[in-house]
């Protein structure tokens, strides 16, 4: 049997085995010892399997992953998303349906300090949909404009995938961060379309009329979530003009969140325990499952999977662009089965060499991936989003709730066509900034 053989039956049983339930990080790292002992024998396998989690351990490039955990787990427990729907709800008052815009730019805010989709969803959920019920909002545009909010987490920097996908296709972390802030806020006003167009059409969905405010408590409403301002400020200008590395940003983020938290007295210590401990498991789950991916990256290449893929492309005859839309419609079923890590972790060893064939930067990919995720996030069956949102929205069917982000899916598809057409949406920042 050929290596590329044992490849596809490697990636078959992959995709078999997470349908079946099993945990990501198992699923890999057994396909993984097999697929590469089947080859190279399991004594080979062993030592591959002992030398990488001491690579990932050592390497300080990852370590600003728990920093960064750790900064979003601070500005949760410290309330910033309460005061930055609140201030946000006062921003976008006299428009109809303020409050779903209101959840939208909170979730835009809020991700931009916790980088995480599921936290962004869960939290703007316990903020969001109580005052939303008691103005008679309709649920399904609570439901919509909350689950597509959450997905602005992994998109607005710093964002925990991009980093994911950066250790994995050994790109820089700051350019990620520069080419995903375009595309992030592009997504936000996306949506915030969707909840014009809804409300629009059915105005049923929204209170006839609420209170306009003057531009003078808009902006002292702004001047509420100046904790926030000040550590986007800081961590991503910094990233951006070069004066801290991803690490540094990193940890001067973790530092600047717990600080803010004591000086405005809503951070205790026992908040910052609890916090260091919901880090210390959060990455610890992560470095298993990059463990994991990156014995499967071993096996993918030695099968010479990506040499086949990228062959078989150019034998095709595929434009660039029909490539990527064939990759994206990939990315959209893929993303009703599988969660957001294990798209990531399952395709970029094998997609990313074809993408490159293709004429496209491995920065602006990243990119395109994360929105294609975003989509799978709040797409049925799996929607990991809408899972994360019927936890706390125990009255709503599932069913109600997939009704609900049905409208919003245009949004993410927009953007990546626009990506796809437009590269420079996200390739423009790192250029400016980096090169």
């Amino acid at each position: 049997m050929s290596i590329q053989a044992i490849g596809v039956i490697g990636v078959v049983t992959l995709i078999l085995l997470i349908f079946l339930r099993f945990p990501v990080a198992v699923a890999m790292g057994l396909v993984a010892f097999v697929g590469y002992g089947s080859i190279n024998g399991f004594q080979s396998a062993l030592q591959v399997l002992g030398v990488i989690p001491f690579d990932l351990g050592t390497n300080y490039a990852l370590s600003q992953l728990p920093l960064f955990v750790l900064m979003g787990d601070f500005a949760v427990r410290s309330g910033m998303s309460a005061r930055l729907y609140a201030a946000a709800q006062t921003v976008f008052s006299g428009l109809r349906g303020s409050q779903a815009y209101a959840t939208l730019g909170a979730s835009a805010g809020f991700g931009a300090v916790s980088g995480s989709s599921i936290a962004t969803a869960a939290t703007m959920t316990r903020v969001s949909v109580p005052p939303m019920r008691a103005a008679r909002y309709d649920d399904r545009l609570s439901a919509g404009s909350i689950a597509a909010g959450g997905t602005l987490g992994i998109l607005i920097p710093p964002s925990i995938a991009l980093v994911v996908y950066a250790m994995i296709a050994e790109q820089s972390v700051p350019r990620l961060y520069a080419a995903s802030l375009i595309p992030g806020l592009a997504l936000c006003l996306l949506y915030c379309v969707v909840v014009a167009v809804l409300v629009k059409l059915n105005p049923a969905m929204a209170p006839e009329s609420e209170d306009r405010v003057g531009i003078a408590r808009r902006i002292r409403a702004l001047g509420q979530v100046w904790e926030i301002a000040l550590l986007f400020a800081v961590v991503i200008g910094g990233l951006y003009s070069g004066i801290f590395t991803a690490t540094e940003a990193a940890a001067v983020g973790a530092f600047g969140a717990w600080v803010l938290g004591f000086v405005t007295r809503r951070l205790t210590w026992r908040d910052t325990f609890e916090g260091f401990l919901s880090t210390l498991r959060t990455t610890a789950m992560l470095y298993v499952i990059l463990i994991a991916a990156n014995a499967f990256t071993y096996f993918v290449v030695l099968t010479q999977i990506p040499q086949g893929l990228v062959e078989l492309v150019t034998s095709l005859g595929l434009g660039p662009v029909l490539v990527l839309i064939v990759i994206g419609v990939f990315y959209v079923i893929l993303g009703c089965f599988l969660e957001a890590f294990g798209m990531i972790l399952i395709t970029v060893p094998i997609l990313l060499p074809v993408v490159v064939q293709a004429g496209y930067d491995p920065i602006w990919f990243g990119v395109f991936l994360v929105v294609m995720i975003e989509l799978g996030m709040i797409t049925p069956p799996v929607g990991m989003n809408i899972f994360v949102m019927q936890a706390e929205l125990t009255r709503m069917p599932l069913s109600r709730l997939y009704q609900a982000v049905l409208p919003f899916l245009s949004a993410p598809i927009v953007l990546a066509l626009l990506l796809i057409l437009a590269p420079g949406i996200a390739t423009f920042l790192p250029s400016l900034f980096f090169d």
